[in-house]
């Protein structure tokens, strides 16, 4: 898949930007977070029937496969890193099972992997992508801020790889000292691999995640690393979805095995909203096919999302981040919104130009500006605000 910056939609400089590219840089050079330029590939009923008898490594597999082109990854090669990703190292044989709760609630579970979280489930195979894309005679520093689930997963990830690879790579996480569970953070700072560090920040995941970007920003700081340490940044934001994007189809994929429901019959998906990537990637399964009904997002008392998709304002102003007994979603800056809101100007683009060409103008201007400030999005034309919010509650309701 060719990649694009979700900031304006548009190749960068007139350059395309290919898989590879996006494994290594990590963030676009305009700031935005890296997208599919069309969309992720729609697969037909036929396929996804032919998915069903299989197990989890072989569904990665395929769905991977028609996500990443053979000339940046090998079938051969994508296969061997699936399998070393789900193995033994899961404490299930299925990955990520399915179970019953009660009715017609059903419980993904994602805490089988070598941390608990379900950040293994794209982390333990991502780390592996990026050291086969990573250009020759030179090394890499990957930043990550992480509000819990993602810093020791990216830890156990990266130090899964082995000679030149674990070399040239290094990873630098930092988490709020205050606003990780205490396993969280026991779990990353006994990491004693030697291309990995943490730096507990005496501020908010926000803050931390804010911090990384203005890093990528600072031609000072990347040009010393570049010139005196032969050292690239990159972050691993850009990719993650697409192994998440495997966990929501191999989900649906149970349930029709198991007789459950027969394909095509729709289900909701109810997720917690932190920073909004898990539930971007069930938007992302829904594009290629999944039929995925509604996308609910759980909340807690910060409850961004939720007033963002209710009023359609993304406004940070004064407001305090609370902390929670769930620190991995007290997060008030999403950065993963920015693909949601990016998913909707494509789809309702269309229809906003055939008679609004100024409006959807500056819908994709506001898109932008929530990607480089902290202020917010707020889409204040009455026509752009009418069609996007209709949109979104579309989205949500079928």
């Amino acid at each position: 898949m060719r990649q694009c910056s979700m900031c304006d939609g548009a190749e960068l400089d007139g350059h395309k930007t290919y898989f590879t590219n996006v494994v290594v840089e990590g963030l676009a050079a305009d700031g935005g977070l890296y997208v599919p330029k069309k969309g992720f590939p729609k697969i037909s009923k036929k396929e996804w029937l032919r998915l069903v008898s299989m197990t989890y490594p072989e569904r990665a597999l395929v769905l991977l496969e028609k996500c990443i082109h053979p000339l940046d990854i090998s079938a051969s090669d994508l296969r061997t890193m699936i399998l070393k990703a789900y193995g033994s190292n899961f404490s299930s044989e299925r990955v990520a099972p399915v179970k019953h709760l009660i009715h017609n609630q059903y419980v993904l579970e994602l805490f089988h992997g070598p941390t608990a979280s379900f950040k293994d489930l794209a982390l333990q195979l991502m780390p592996q992508i990026f050291a086969h894309c990573l250009p020759p005679l030179c090394n890499f520093l990957t930043l990550v801020a992480t509000s819990g689930d993602t810093g020791s997963a990216v830890l156990s990830g990266f130090c899964q790889l082995t000679g030149a690879d674990r070399h040239r790579t290094g990873v630098l996480v930092f988490f709020p000292e205050d606003g990780v569970s205490e396993i969280q953070k026991l779990q990353m700072m006994s990491h004693k691999a030697g291309n990995a560090k943490v730096v507990g920040v005496l501020s908010d995941f926000d803050f931390c995640q804010k911090a990384i970007k203005r890093m990528f920003g600072e031609s000072g700081l990347t040009g010393s690393l570049a010139v005196e340490y032969g050292t690239v940044l990159s972050t691993a934001n850009s990719i993650n979805c697409m192994g998440s994007v495997v966990y929501h189809a191999s989900a649906y994929l149970d349930l029709c095995r198991d007789g459950v429901i027969g394909f095509g019959e729709p289900v909701d998906v109810c997720i917690p909203a932190g920073n909004f990537g898990n539930s971007m990637s069930a938007v992302y399964a829904k594009q290629m096919g999944v039929p995925i009904r509604r996308v609910i997002s759980a909340s807690n008392h910060n409850r961004i999302i939720s007033d963002f998709l209710t009023t359609g304002e993304y406004d940070l102003r004064g407001r305090p981040l609370l902390p929670s007994h769930s620190p991995a979603i007290d997060i008030l800056r999403s950065s993963n919104l920015e693909r949601f809101i990016h998913h909707l100007i494509l789809n309702v683009l269309v229809l906003l130009m055939k008679n609004h060409c100024e409006k959807c103008k500056c819908l994709l201007l506001n898109n932008c500006s929530f990607n480089k400030t902290s202020g917010g999005f707020i889409p204040h034309f009455g026509v752009c605000e009418a069609v996007y919010l209709h949109y979104i509650v579309e989205l949500l309701a079928h």
